[in-house]
């Protein structure tokens, strides 16, 4: 008897945003073929992100991070070896940085490093634009633009926690002829890596890549939940920022029925029953399915990495934002390292252990990502293709399949209002009990009680 032929399967970006692995980058519309034509990004109410939609037929051949992520390929094609540290990445060097501009310190989400950084980009001409995201004027407008002037970086200042359309200028980008520096999310700055091997004459464009820290993309419901909590209404926001003020930043809220904008705290200066209302806001039940099964949190292919630092050392400052920068390429180190020279940038120490510490439980379960794509398949999500590094492969813990099970399953809960009576309990409990040592649950229990 004959074996069977095995019949391969050619997905379609559209196939991708069905299987929950879309993160609405926008890269898969880019056409890499002369034939195919290129599609657009629009926003879909009911998933609360961007997907992409095409005239005619959904292309087989694209670039997508959500689907397939190849972390030792990568690796290989951007630094030429496999990482040096298996948690961090690629890394050369590890700095706290900030601008020593002022107001450019004052203006981002945490040090004002990218925008110092880009500036002396422009100004030494090393480049013609470049690619980031502005916030827009309204939640619905944040969307990937090109920035060609060293002074319109102001529009680009701050964090967006809700879904852009990133790929809203990338076929302006690839069609034209500037030198570009891109500025993303690791799942962007891998995208970017990806087109680049099938596009060479970008590759020859591209001069740098500064990529952020992330903890995942959150859609709109989730921040309507948290304003909720403070008697405010979603769909009356016509514009907000999510760091504003001193860092760590408050979020401040224009609403159409109020005349002056209202802030309302994040962590900092919030009760502990306002900080779980957060968390289950923007690190829980609304985030994107593919976000939770990601290897990488610290962008691992970019030229630069930066990231919030939340130490006390940097707490304790007054509110004057730093930055944890890992320069990761050659080119990386060089442009830091003038930025620092001419005056741009300045720099203290911190250590690989303080930059791990810094990121918290996320960063060792990113690296664990093989078992929260098998918890999902057991809760019925289809988690994308993984290749982790080899050191990445072994040394899961039981903690990292309690975490697997926690984070996914409130993704795999029924998005129906009712649900959200159990959020709040379920969260307390997983508070006090899942995630911490049992040492410290009589000290959470009464830092409740007393809602400090």
């Amino acid at each position: 008897m004959k074996p069977t032929a095995q019949t391969t399967v050619l997905l379609t970006p559209e196939d991708v945003v069905r299987r929950g692995q879309c993160m609405g980058c926008g890269f898969c519309t880019i056409p890499l073929k002369p034939a195919q034509v290129a599609g657009q990004m629009v926003f879909n109410a009911k998933l609360g992100h961007h997907v992409p939609r095409f005239t005619g037929p959904a292309p087989t051949d694209f670039v997508c991070p959500g689907s397939n992520m190849d972390m030792p390929q990568l690796a290989q094609l951007k630094h030429g070896a496999l990482p040096n540290d298996p948690m961090l990445g690629t890394v050369i060097k590890s700095r706290a940085v900030f601008a020593t501009n002022p107001e450019v310190r004052s203006r981002a989400a945490s040090g004002g490093v990218i925008p110092a950084l880009l500036t002396h980009l422009f100004e030494t001409g090393q480049i013609d634009c470049v690619y980031c995201v502005e916030p827009g004027t309204a939640p619905d407008t944040a969307a990937g633009t090109i920035i060609r002037k060293a002074k319109d970086l102001g529009r680009t200042h701050g964090s967006v926690y809700h879904p852009v359309n990133f790929g809203g200028r990338l076929e302006e980008l690839i069609a034209g002829l500037e030198r570009f520096a891109f500025v993303g999310l690791p799942c962007e700055v891998a995208a970017l890596e990806m087109l680049k091997q099938r596009l060479p004459e970008l590759a020859k464009r591209h001069v740098i890549s500064l990529g952020l820290f992330c903890g995942g993309i959150n859609t709109f419901p989730g921040v309507a939940y948290y304003l909720k909590g403070f008697g405010h209404d979603g769909e009356d926001v016509e514009q907000i920022s999510y760091r504003h003020g001193d860092w760590p930043g408050r979020i401040r809220v224009k609403l159409r029925s109020r005349a002056e904008p209202v802030e309302i705290p994040r962590i900092r200066g919030n009760s502990r029953w306002k900080i779980l209302r957060y968390v289950i806001a923007f690190q829980g039940y609304w985030m994107l399915p593919r976000c939770r099964i990601c290897p990488d949190q610290v962008s691992d292919f970019a030229d630069v990495a930066v990231g919030d630092p939340h130490l006390p050392r940097f707490r304790a400052r007054c509110g004057k934002g730093f930055s944890a920068v890992l320069t990761r390429s050659k080119r990386g180190e060089a442009l830091v390292a003038a930025a620092i020279s001419a005056g741009l940038l300045g720099e203290e120490e911190l250590t690989r252990g303080e930059v791990i510490e810094s990121q918290g439980y996320t960063l060792d379960n990113r690296r664990h990502a093989l078992v929260y794509a098998r918890v999902a398949r057991w809760l019925g999500i289809t988690p994308p293709k993984l290749n982790v590094y080899p050191t990445d492969q072994n040394g899961s813990s039981f903690r990292h399949w309690i975490y697997a099970w926690v984070d996914l399953g409130k993704i795999a809960l029924p998005r129906h209002p009712v649900m959200q009576l159990i959020y709040m309990p379920w969260q307390v409990f997983e508070y006090l009990f899942l995630t911490f040592a049992p040492q410290r649950v009589w000290r959470r229990l009464r830092n409740l009680l007393h809602n400090r």
